[in-house]
């Protein structure tokens, strides 16, 4: 399966401009025989919105949906990207379509919210809590070109999510986010720690460049599950798109290595299932 990996800076709260930018990436990413092309977290309306979330959040599908169905069946590609949804009249949720060349396939809420008004360390970049619910869903897509998972940013950091999507049977996890230079170095290595703990193909597509006052760092790349040679997890990196500025970078990604590698290192096999009820548990009494 070929991915593309759309590293753009979407213009801050013009979606009719950015569905033009999606155009020519998509368009570019079909020129490339790619089968799914990702777009970054927010990448439709831009992160740097603040209150003019409730302005320009659309319902998926909404309007905005219509048009790039439009663009997957016209250039027979599948799409994901980030945006602001309205479920509920006045209830957003940070979120991720899906669609392909036979119409809508499905969303992700983000599951974890950045930014509580209540942390020590005050807000942080994006106080995503001010203004989203946090999704309750973990599907799976089925889909002709694999089953995916997705997940956006902050969602990374809790290995819970990532594990539940690989036993849930995904062949790729897609992570869209929208982390600015100063979380590089957090996030870089996390990425690949991801794909390793699972030995699953994982997807990372970031924001580049500055949008709403803040610089993105991009990196946007493709990490396979592991290589059976040296029995090393987290390989091969097949593509790794350019720190801070916009590309297009596409990755050949052939889902037979996620079984090929597994019995190489077999964590899925050797999970301690009687942890997680107490995990939960404790979880719980944290509050």
């Amino acid at each position: 399966m070929r991915i593309a990996l759309a590293q753009i800076c979407p213009k801050t709260g013009d979606t009719l401009n950015n569905l033009k930018i999606f155009e020519n990436y998509i368009v570019r990413a079909a020129e490339q025989e790619a089968q799914l092309v990702v777009f970054p977290e927010m990448a439709l309306t831009g992160y740097g919105n603040s209150d003019r979330f409730f302005e320009i959040a659309e319902s998926i599908p909404g309007p905005s949906t219509e048009v790039i169905q439009k663009l997957a069946k016209k250039y027979e590609i599948y799409v994901t990207w980030g945006m602001p949804e309205e479920g509920l009249k006045g209830v957003l949720y940070n979120s991720a379509a899906f669609v392909g060349p036979d119409g809508y396939i499905g969303k992700w809420r983000k599951q974890t919210l950045p930014g509580h008004a209540t942390d020590q360390t005050g807000p942080g970049a994006f106080p995503d809590r001010r203004f989203f619910r946090v999704g309750t869903e973990i599907p799976i897509f089925e889909t002709k070109i694999g089953k995916i998972g997705l997940m956006i940013c902050y969602d990374t950091f809790f290995p819970e999510i990532a594990r539940l999507l690989t036993l849930k049977g995904a062949d790729l996890l897609v992570i869209l986010s929208g982390s600015p230079s100063f979380e590089k170095d957090i996030f870089e290595p996390i990425i690949k720690v991801r794909a390793m703990e699972n030995t699953v193909w994982l997807a990372y597509c970031n924001l580049a460049g500055e949008e709403g006052g803040l610089t993105y760092w991009g990196g946007s790349c493709v990490i396979g599950p592991g290589n059976p040679k040296t029995k090393v997890p987290g390989e091969p990196i097949l593509s790794k798109a350019p720190y801070d500025v916009e590309s297009l970078t596409v990755a050949d990604i052939d889902y037979s290595l996620n079984k090929i590698f597994r019995p190489y290192f077999p964590v899925l096999r050797d999970i301690p299932q009687k942890i997680y009820g107490e995990l939960s548990e404790q979880s719980r009494l944290l509050g």
